[in-house]
């Protein structure tokens, strides 16, 4: 144990090339964290429908919905809108600001969506149904807030979308 303190702290970690592996696998490891997260939310559906015989609110599907679309929002926002070093002949002196904002509320909707799924479960508890639904949405939520994350964080400067300037 004694070694591996020793190596992490006097830095003999190679740090840019993790960082680089992360930066080659992040997309694929986002998009399958996306992927698992409707498919929970798909079989907690069908386990509901077949196999108990239950229907359930459509109001249970806004949370995932809301967490798709704060992914959405995360990546409008590329790395270089919110550095000061961004070049001033693409973007005007708000620019940085704007996409501060934009990121601070995708994480807001985000985190909103997380919320909801747990308010979701809370109510399927107290209801005594479709509890299979309100966890399978709290795992959707939460999994689509990771990828989205993942995605966003290891992503090269020079890649996204920049659509906030």
């Amino acid at each position: 144990m004694f070694n591996l303190a020793h190596w992490f702290i006097h830095g003999e970690v190679d740090w840019e090339n993790l960082q680089s592996k992360l930066r080659s696998i992040s997309p694929f490891l986002s998009g399958a964290l996306f992927g698992t997260a409707w498919a929970f939310w798909i079989d907690s559906l069908v386990y509901t429908k077949t196999v108990l015989h239950e229907s359930y609110p459509f109001t249970y599907n806004i949370p995932g919905i809301v967490a798709t679309l704060a992914l959405i929002m995360m990546n409008l926002v590329s790395r270089d809108d919110l550095s000061s070093m961004a070049d001033t002949y693409n973007s005007d002196e708000g620019s940085e600001g704007r996409a501060k904002i934009w990121l601070f509320i995708s994480y807001c909707v985000a985190f909103g969506a997380v919320a909801g799924s747990v308010a979701v479960l809370v109510t399927c508890v107290q209801n005594g149904k479709n509890v299979e639904i309100g966890v399978g949405g709290l795992v959707q939520s939460g999994l689509i807030l990771v990828a989205a994350l993942l995605l966003w964080a290891f992503r090269t400067e020079n890649e996204g979308y920049g659509f906030i300037h």
